[in-house]
């Protein structure tokens, strides 16, 4: 992991990996809420989407997340600038 993975979480939390955010189906444990994300300073699908940050890259721009779009996750990738959780 590197420094922003490891700095960004209180002690003991970790940003998942890939293999967990893949791992991750079940809705009804994870409890996700729609917040939407930010994106060129404006806030997008804030009722209807939740994303969150995985610890793993998938490109050079880009990092794995997972996407909850009020029914299903999803496992995606988003670029570093975008506004998750």
């Amino acid at each position: 992991m590197d420094k922003a993975t490891e700095s960004i979480c209180p002690k003991g939390w970790t940003l998942p990996t890939k293999t967990q955010i893949d791992g991750q189906r079940d809705v009804s444990s994870f409890s996700p809420v729609l917040g939407g994300h930010y994106e060129n300073s404006k806030l997008n699908s804030e009722a209807t989407r939740g994303y969150w940050w995985g610890s793993e890259a998938s490109s050079s721009a880009k990092r794995y997340n997972l996407l909850y779009d009020g029914s299903s996750l999803y496992t995606r990738n988003g670029r570093r600038y975008y506004g998750y959780y």
